[in-house]
C-alpha cells in the first residue's frame, strides 16, 4: 500500500496530477479542495518543477482492479474521506469528488443534519445525503471544529481513551495540534463539555459535545 508520496509535480490535469518520486511518475487523483491547495505550484518536466508532499489513500478492489491513488495535503482530510467512504453506496471516487469545499464545512453540515447542503456537493443526490447523515451524524464533530487549514500530516488520534484524564489529554492534543485551537481555549472547551456531560468516556462523544456547545454559545 502507498500511504504517502513526495516528489516533483510533473503534470497537472483537471482532476489529477503526475507526481514523480524515485524516477517513477504516479498518477494521483485530487479532490477539488486539494487541487485548489496546490494550484499555485508549477508543474514542469525539468528540475524547476515544484515539490509536493501528499498523504494518499490507495484503492483497488475486485470490481475495480485498476488501482487508484487519492491524494491529500494533510492527514485530517484523508481521515474524513475514509469515514465518508464507509457510507453505503459511497465509492471512493464519488467521495473524493464531493470534497469541493473545506472538510470542516461538510462535517458541520453532517453534524446539523443538513441534507440540502450535502445535496449541493458534486455527486451527492438525495439518497446519498440521507445515508451520509444517517451513518455519520455524531461521528464527525472533530472535523467541524477545525480552525483554518489543517496542519500537514499530523498523527491521527485513537477513537477513544481509557479514563477521563487520558481522554482530556487526547482530545486537547487534537484540538491544539490538528484543529488549530489555542491551548487555553481547548482546555476550556473540554472542561465545559465535561461539565455538561460528565459521563463521557470516548473521544468521539467528547468532540460531539464540544461541537454542540460551540454551536449553542
Amino acid at each position: 500500500m502507498i500511504a504517502s508520496l513526495s516528489g516533483r509535480l510533473r503534470r497537472r490535469l483537471e482532476d489529477r496530477i503526475v507526481l514523480e518520486t524515485g524516477g517513477v511518475g504516479y498518477e494521483v487523483f485530487l479532490p477539488p479542495n486539494v487541487m485548489r491547495q496546490i494550484e499555485h505550484l508549477t508543474p514542469d518536466d525539468s528540475e524547476k518543477a515544484s515539490e509536493v508532499s501528499l498523504v494518499t489513500h490507495y484503492h483497488a478492489t475486485r470490481d475495480q482492479p485498476r488501482p487508484v491513488l487519492i491524494g491529500f495535503t494533510n492527514e485530517l482530510d484523508k481521515e474524513f474521506f475514509e469515514k465518508l467512504i464507509t457510507v453505503k453506496d459511497m465509492g471512493p471516487m464519488v467521495a473524493a469528488r464531493s470534497l469541493a469545499v473545506p472538510v470542516a464545512e461538510i462535517a458541520a453540515a453532517i453534524a446539523r443534519q443538513d441534507e440540502k447542503y450535502l445535496r449541493s456537493l458534486p455527486g451527492i443526490g438525495p439518497q446519498k445525503a440521507k445515508n451520509i447523515v444517517a451513518q455519520l451524524h455524531g461521528k464527525v464533530a472533530k472535523f467541524a471544529l477545525l480552525q483554518g487549514e489543517a496542519a500537514p500530516a499530523p498523527t491521527p488520534a485513537p477513537a477513544a481513551a481509557e479514563g477521563q484524564d487520558s481522554l482530556r489529554e487526547l482530545v486537547w492534543e487534537v484540538l491544539v495540534k490538528q484543529l488549530g485551537h489555542r491551548p487555553s481555549e481547548a482546555s476550556q472547551l473540554i472542561t465545559d463539555a465535561l461539565k455538561r456531560r460528565p459521563g463521557i468516556m470516548s473521544a468521539e462523544d467528547l468532540f460531539d459535545e464540544i461541537y454542540r456547545g460551540a454551536k449553542a454559545s
